[in-house]
């Protein structure tokens, strides 16, 4: 059986807590297709639009860590994620997001309950208060955000939060 969720992303390794939790929590033979979205808002130079590059654009929004984090979760849950894939939401309406929402087929969406996203772009907006608005089922899933292992690195936290450490 398959799902499509929705996850919103800032690119960073926090984020992908969100989905940790998701496929950590799946017991009931779920098979995910996931796409990270983020939004960003497009420059109105036709120039400049001409030459847009989705896939260039979210290159230059990622980093190797990121990268690296998907990599493992994808490798550490591969039997519950059918595919994972990062995406951008260019709109500026509620209807425009409506119309992303049904032309992909989400099954839900999945938000974090306290965790804020660091937009660090100035391009970049929130898409939370989007798919709060949309006729989405949406489901806020909280974290452990306590276990901080600076020494160990962002990467390693990300498997290590909720574990017991000595």
């Amino acid at each position: 059986m398959k799902k499509k969720i929705l996850l919103p992303t800032d690119f960073s390794i926090e984020s992908l807590n969100l989905l940790k939790s998701i496929l950590s929590q799946n017991n009931d033979g779920w098979k995910y297709d996931i796409v990270l979205l983020h939004g960003v808002t497009l420059t109105s130079s036709i120039s400049e639009l001409l030459f847009f590059s989705k896939a260039s654009l979210i290159q230059s929004l990622t980093n190797t860590d990121f990268e690296d984090a998907c990599n493992v979760l994808k490798n550490k849950y591969a039997s519950h994620i059918n595919s994972i894939r990062k995406d951008i939401f260019t709109g500026f309406t509620q209807t425009s997001f409506n119309n992303y929402v049904e032309a992909n087929r989400f099954d839900m969406a999945c938000i974090p309950a306290s965790y804020k996203l660091q937009i660090k772009s100035s391009k970049s907006f929130d898409v939370v208060p989007f798919i709060k608005k949309s006729k989405l089922k949406t489901e806020q899933i909280e974290w452990n955000m306590e276990t901080l292992m600076p020494e160990k690195g962002r990467l390693a936290e990300l498997f290590f939060r909720g574990v017991a450490t000595n």
